[in-house]
């Protein structure tokens, strides 16, 4: 097996900050799932027991430290000391009723025994003597019987006795039910403290290195796109997103993507792409995940001879990479170009340009509704367009079918590496506040930098919370941008319409009524 373990520098490149800039929140009930799910799973393809993480500062070694099996071990323990809690809590019962009788055969044989009061309420109080005589009686209910005086009293001790008995059981209750609950507490801080290279690990297969998971597409790969996270490969009919993950080195003049802001992106990206594949087609326009893969190692060549094949990159060369590097690689169905790109090479009609903003605000309100989600960066290399011979693409958005004419293009939407997604108590968020270079763009430059700022305000600055006002943002930018080109005064008439909107879903009656 190839060893896919990262040196110390690797792991300690993230300087503790698993947890305290931990970007989204995370769900015990879906990760553990996944986690013992994808593990047992054959196409796992890897040791979970191999898996290495951080070491702390004491004698633990660094393959063993926070291993998932000492997660495993731990979290077993607080599941066991809860138990035992409980049993704890069954033999008190079982002791004070114990105690309760043994009290009475004591009471009983002392000469003078004490009155005994018991109070109903602050109004109703029965003074009852316990019984001088010296013989032995099983339960106070005798005592009762044998006291022939005050036949009401004893009918009202025996309705305290029964209530005190069902306020101690309603006690022991409540304790044992709070006692599950700090069970569960316990269960949900281990789960936030497993490190986030083995949560990223959870969602991937593995594979030896780049050159092997390419290997089919040999003859025919070649660049199609890139980003500041990395490259963007096509074999052929699968698209390949390499992106290098957890490491010092900068590339493209920012850092390396974060194992959590990965583990984030997949996250998502799985949960959209159920979403496009939904046989009731309500976010069709959200691209299909193939497969994750975790590898490591050197850039092969291959894919450097398609990286120099490309014309116009702005991203670094990435032999500078070290041989070591590890990549979290996504495949996704082919979808054809990116707009800018499209844009540049055809001469949109008002009507296409008409057609991508519905679909994608088809898409966009869709998964507002499902999962309060915000894309976030959606530029126009963001948004790809194939052409197809399909007259017509149908939406089917909160029961209601929404058809519209293609006009010979189908848009989708990718890369979520910013977006924001809830589901299932699981919040999916970056907090964008930690990437400074999205706000010191030149908005002069690319009104790209404009959105990013409004987007800012409009949360203001809490990246946690839904705005749906953004995904509205970058609708009217993508017009902008397609309006740039085409010049047309449907699409000014259809931006002004949309742009007292809060949300995509808001805007989807009235881009279906607009052109």
């Amino acid at each position: 097996m190839a060893d896919f373990s990262p040196s110390p520098k690797e792991i300690l490149s993230e300087q503790h900050q698993e947890i305290s800039q931990a970007p989204f929140s995370f769900a015990l009930s879906e990760f553990s799932s996944q986690l013992i799910n994808t593990v047992g799973d054959t196409k796992c393809n890897f040791d979970i027991e191999s898996i290495p993480v951080r070491a702390e500062d004491n004698n633990m070694s660094h393959e063993n430290a926070y291993s998932p099996s000492a997660m495993e071990v731990s979290m077993n323990f607080a599941l066991e000391k809860s138990e035992e809690q409980m049993l704890s809590l069954d033999l008190s019962k079982m002791s004070v009723k114990e105690n309760d009788e043994h009290s009475i055969r004591e009471s009983n044989k002392n000469e003078e025994s004490p009155t005994r009061v018991s109070y109903l309420n602050e109004n109703e109080v029965s003074p009852i003597k316990v019984s001088e005589s010296n013989e032995n009686f099983e339960s106070p209910m005798k005592e009762f019987e044998s006291n022939k005086k005050d036949q009401s009293s004893v009918k009202t001790s025996a309705q305290i006795e029964l209530v005190n008995e069902q306020s101690l059981e309603m006690s022991i209750q409540e304790v044992v039910k709070e006692e599950k609950i700090a069970a569960l507490d316990r269960s949900l801080m281990l789960a936030t403290t497993i490190p986030s290279y083995t949560k990223l690990l959870s969602q991937c297969r593995r594979v030896k290195d780049l050159q092997t998971l390419v290997q089919s597409d040999m003859n025919c790969i070649r660049k199609i796109g890139e980003g500041s996270f990395g490259e963007v490969f096509m074999g052929q009919d699968t698209v390949y997103k390499v992106v290098p993950v957890g490491g010092d080195e900068e590339i493209n003049d920012v850092e390396q993507t974060t194992f959590e802001n990965a583990f984030q992106e997949i996250a998502v990206s799985r949960k959209l792409s159920d979403l496009a594949g939904d046989q009731v087609q309500m976010g069709k326009a959200f691209c299909q995940l193939k497969d994750v893969v975790f590898c490591k190692g050197k850039y092969p060549e291959v894919l450097l001879t398609a990286w120099d094949n490309f014309q116009g990159s702005e991203n670094q060369r990435p032999d500078i990479l070290p041989e070591d590097q590890m990549y979290v690689v996504l495949l996704c169905k082919y979808s054809g170009v990116q707009l800018e790109e499209y844009c540049a090479a055809h001469k949109l009609t008002p009507h296409q340009a008409h057609s991508i903003v519905r679909q994608i605000c088809c898409s966009l309100a869709a998964a507002e509704q499902l999962y309060e989600f915000e894309h976030r960066d959606l530029h126009w290399g963001n948004v790809l367009i194939a052409e197809t011979g399909m007259e017509h693409v149908e939406f089917t958005q909160d029961g209601k079918t929404y058809i519209l004419k293609s006009h010979g293009l189908l848009a989708t939407i990718i890369d979520f590496t910013f977006s924001r997604l809830e589901t299932e108590g699981c919040l999916n968020y970056v907090d964008l506040e930690h990437e400074d270079w999205l706000f010191q763009g030149d908005v002069k430059a690319d009104i790209q930098y404009r959105v990013y700022r409004d987007m800012r305000s409009a949360c203001r600055k809490n990246w946690a919370k839904f705005t749906p006002k953004t995904n509205l943002l970058w609708l009217l930018y993508l017009i902008d941008k397609m309006n740039i080109k085409i010049r047309s005064s449907k699409l000014r008439h259809l931006r002004q319409a949309l742009q007292s909107c809060k949300s995509s879903s808001a805007a989807l009656p009235i881009a279906f009524r607009s052109l």
